[in-house]
């Protein structure tokens, strides 16, 4: 029987993959047999990730989600996938339909 939740060859999207929930997603996601694409704004950090991943095909991706070059860098570098993990800094709570991409909620406070 298939196991309709592994992650083998799939394709995963994490966000904020340099530290915290974002890096331990993306740990264990690559220990159920996923390929990542992984992205934050500290490339140290990042980096440090990419030598915790299992083996496998992982990308990373330097990035700052609250920028428009950046996102678009993103999003024409990534292709296909399976899944994606939002795990990027601070959020602001609100129902996904009210977020658009000129959303206030999704740009940094002055």
């Amino acid at each position: 029987m298939k196991d309709p939740f592994s992650l083998k060859n799939k394709t995963v999207l994490i966000t904020g993959a340099s530290s915290g929930i974002g890096r331990s997603v993306a740990i264990e996601c690559a220990n159920a047999g996923a390929s990542l694409i992984i992205t934050g704004r500290n490339p140290e950090r990042l980096n440090e990730t990419m030598t915790l991943l299992s083996e496998g095909t992982h990308k990373s991706v330097i990035g700052n989600l609250t920028s428009d070059e950046d996102i678009q860098r993103l999003v024409d570098g990534v292709g296909k996938i399976y899944g994606v993990v939002l795990c990027a800094g601070i959020n602001y709570k609100c129902l996904i339909k009210n977020i658009s991409k000129n959303s206030a909620l999704l740009r940094r406070p002055t």
